[in-house]
């Protein structure tokens, strides 16, 4: 962004373009914006539903991913908010894709039911299930 003095003073010219840039820019280590669900997350979906089913302990009528938030770590976290039925009742699901060079596997992570907040906005929360395995394939 270009800069200019005025009058004396020190003012940045697209001021406000640069603070929506600033807004819009991810910080490092922390979880992006809500999105709206693309085909990297359909297939995370796809690969993961029979565990999600498992662990709810029914098969879902649906399972639609909405939106979702990304982390990076050592690897990737999804945080994805799934529509599960037709009656409006979503999940969340926290998703752990690994580096691939260390075999890109994906792993349930977390699960919210609807009760537990998964009708709510899509936020990030912590791991919960699988806490026993260190993810040595």
């Amino acid at each position: 962004y270009k800069s200019q003095v005025v009058a004396g003073s020190f003012k940045l010219s697209y001021y406000n373009e640069y603070k929506s840039y600033l807004r819009k820019a991810m910080l490092c280590g922390g979880p992006s914006g809500a999105q709206p669900a693309d085909d990297i997350v359909r297939e995370i979906c796809a690969d993961i539903r029979g565990a999600c089913e498992e662990h709810a302990g029914k098969k879902f009528a649906v399972f639609d991913p909405v939106e979702y938030k990304h982390q990076v770590v050592a690897g990737m976290n999804y945080y994805v908010k799934v529509k599960i039925d037709n009656d409006g009742n979503h999940v969340h699901i926290r998703v752990y894709h690994k580096l691939p060079c260390y075999g890109g596997t994906k792993h349930l992570d977390g699960f919210k039911h609807p009760h537990e907040g998964g009708n709510g906005p899509i936020d990030v929360f912590e791991r919960h299930l699988n806490l026993e395995e260190d993810y040595q394939d």
